[in-house]
């Protein structure tokens, strides 16, 4: 009965929280707890989160208008770009909301935000919602409905009411952040970190030891600890030490088993890296980078780790801030092209090749360098016609 009532009171509504209460508070294997604070406390998964966070809350995200022949022109004006780039509500940036999101969704599998209309059904502000605080449950009649509890109040919200983004969710409902699926190899890095912990809090453990013949008296074993431990403590290590009485003092070397404990300690970094698809190099580990320069590493990061966090964002928005009857002439998308900013060389060059065939004029290229357009700049080259008709004459 003590457990039902810790399931079903706020202090726990979490699936990683629930979890944790049914299997009884159990540690993993390696004896450790894992839940999304302690998962942080490792420098790994907290660069992880945080570099995705911040790469996808960087980004603009723009609201575009689909004619009939396909051709698609940016709304401006439309609320979803004040939302998601000024501000969603009175109190937070755009920035700042977009990371909160993604730091939910990466370190619980769901990131939930309350929709809020106008008097006359316009989405007018998004508030930031603590995974704690809801509950989701499937309905008979195919919909989601949604319980949000703040400050021991619950109040129902409808499926229209509630942006949710998940992630690794096995019925389309609720989702499992990698902490929760990868709860055991977390537990194994924790368990090392606390073993490093462990192996340098003595200051004189690794580097040797004290031997003598003679049998020491429980005084001068005492008087001998307490000497030791002195020269173990911040600022005092690795001054001389002063030996008597026939003392020796025996250096040891690092074990096999430490040796192997730093190696592990790399491991556990790429398999971090794995579980959240991201490259080592951008959880800051240059050991074993294969990309010849930070454009190549930039776009491996933008196709292989960012591009399913960027639909699965960009459809969600569309689905709930976009009324149903527009949303087949309306897409969401966030702008990408400054993550693959190439050198000023390498822009420039790509700039005279799409001025020389039509495709961007003067200006577009300026503005794209932040710079004002120039007389005569909105002009399109028409070279490439001139070519075609050229290599069209020849050929008669």
């Amino acid at each position: 009965m003590n457990l039902l009532k810790k399931i079903f009171t706020r202090s726990a509504q979490s699936p990683e929280e629930i979890m944790s209460l049914l299997a009884g508070d159990r540690q993993t294997r390696s004896n450790v707890l894992v839940n999304s604070d302690t998962a942080q406390g490792l420098p790994a998964v907290y660069c992880a989160v945080n570099t995705i966070a911040d790469a996808v809350s960087n980004l603009p995200i723009h609201v575009y208008k689909r004619d009939t022949e396909g051709e698609k022109e940016r709304q401006r004006t439309h609320v979803v770009e004040r939302l998601m780039n000024i501000s969603p509500n009175g109190y937070q940036t755009a920035f700042d909301f977009k990371v909160a999101l993604l730091r939910s969704v990466l370190l619980t599998g769901n990131g939930y935000a309350e929709i809020i209309y106008d008097n006359a059904g316009r989405v007018q502000k998004l508030i930031p919602l603590h995974p704690n605080e809801v509950n989701v449950k499937k309905l008979t009649n195919h919909r989601i409905g949604y319980q949000v509890t703040a400050n021991g109040k619950p109040r129902p919200l409808q499926q229209e009411e509630i942006l949710h983004i998940r992630v690794n969710s096995d019925d389309g409902v609720i989702g499992k952040s990698p902490i929760t699926v990868c709860r055991e190899a977390l537990g194994l890095e924790l368990a090392a970190q606390e073993h490093g912990s462990d192996f340098f809090a003595n200051g004189i453990r690794p580097f040797g030891a004290l031997k003598t013949d003679k049998a020491l008296k429980s005084e001068q074993f005492k008087n001998l600890q307490e000497g030791l431990e002195a020269f173990a403590k911040p600022g005092k290590r690795f001054r001389p030490l002063i030996l008597e009485g026939g003392l020796e003092w025996a250096p040891i070397q690092i074990s096999n088993e430490d040796a192997e404990w730093i190696e592990s300690r790399k491991f556990g970094v790429a398999d971090i890296a794995r579980m959240f698809k991201i490259s080592p190099i951008f959880i800051m580990d240059y050991s074993n980078s294969t990309y010849s320069n930070f454009s190549e590493a930039s776009k491996a990061f933008l196709q292989q780790t960012l591009k399913p966090w960027l639909t699965n964002i960009e459809l969600a928005l569309l689905m709930k801030l976009i009324p149903e009857r527009n949303q087949s002439m309306v897409t969401i998308e966030f702008e990408t092209k400054d993550m693959l900013r190439t050198t000023a060389k390498e822009r420039f060059e790509i700039y005279d090749i799409a001025i020389r065939n039509g495709l961007m004029n003067p200006d577009e290229c300026r503005r794209a360098e932040n710079m004002p357009p120039r007389e005569g700049g909105s002009e399109y080259s028409q070279s490439w016609l001139q070519q075609t008709q050229t290599a069209e004459q020849s050929s008669d």
